[in-house]
């Protein structure tokens, strides 16, 4: 009976232990890394976000910021494009470890209406993955 005991704990352990790897690192400093050149890998993947290479009059993009999501420590950065006369869209990009992981049209709670921005010219940074 005791053994039964034990190896039925020590499984619970062991499964505990494999489940850990699924979840997120949220204590981690390293999960979100440093600060990506987010300007070059964004205008290299534009068409992969905004569904068109060049699908506005004006492109404007915020700068990285960091913060804590389901998926752990990430970079936020934010796009608004525009095609007059409509209003602009708002893109939410998230980066870890210096890559693309996620992008979406922004919602709520990535806060994009209310980010400072300045203008994109994607073009002469896709050429340069210095930029930041």
């Amino acid at each position: 009976m005791l053994a039964r005991a034990l190896a039925i704990v020590s499984g619970l352990m062991l499964g505990g232990c494999a489940l850990s790897g699924l979840l997120p690192d949220w204590t981690s400093t390293d999960v979100a890394g440093s600060e990506p050149a987010y300007r070059f890998m964004i205008a290299n993947k534009l068409k992969d976000i905004l569904g068109d290479p060049a699908p506005t009059d004006t492109l404007q993009i915020s700068t990285a910021t960091r913060i804590d999501s389901l998926k752990g420590a990430s970079w936020r950065v934010c796009l608004k494009a525009q095609k007059f006369p409509l209003l602009p869209r708002f893109y939410a990009v998230f980066f870890q470890r210096g890559q693309m992981v996620d992008s979406r049209l922004s919602v709520l709670i990535d806060q994009c209406e209310i980010q400072s921005y300045s203008a994109y010219d994607w073009r002469s940074d896709m050429n340069n993955p210095e930029a930041r």
